[in-house]
Formats: structure tokens, sequence, C-alpha cells
């Protein structure tokens, strides 16, 4: 999957593959061979979740702070 795929996919969308590729890594459903690019898109799909929370944080934040009352 390519940076720009990964960039393109949902919150929900990353997550879910992120549990998919637990759950395979849990059951011994991986083979050693796939082990590494695994991990490695497991990794990659964790930063796009962190990254969309952040971005998502930040844009609650300026939301509260524009309607907040002086």
């Amino acid at each position: 999957m390519t940076k720009q795929e990964i960039k393109n996919l949902k919150y929900d969308e990353a997550l879910d593959m992120l549990k998919e590729i637990s759950l395979k890594l849990e059951n011994k459903e991986v083979s050693i061979d796939d082990l590494t690019e695994q991990v490695k898109l497991a990794n990659k799909l964790s930063e796009h979740c962190k990254s969309k929370l952040q971005a998502t944080e930040d844009e609650i934040k300026k939301i509260i702070q524009t309607d907040a009352p002086e």
C-alpha cells in the first residue's frame, strides 16, 4: 500500500486494517516472509491514525476557542 493510498484512508478504514493485521499476528497467520511487510504497514497505518486524531483535536480546539465567550 502506497503512502498516498494510506493518506486517502478514512480513520475508521485505517483502524480496521490495523485490527485485521493485529489479529493475524496474534493468531500467527502471517508467514515469516510477510511479517516485515505487515509490521511496516501497521506502523504506517498507526501513524496515519495518530495524525488524523491530532488534526481532529486541533480543529476542535480552534472551534471551541472561536466560539468561547470573551
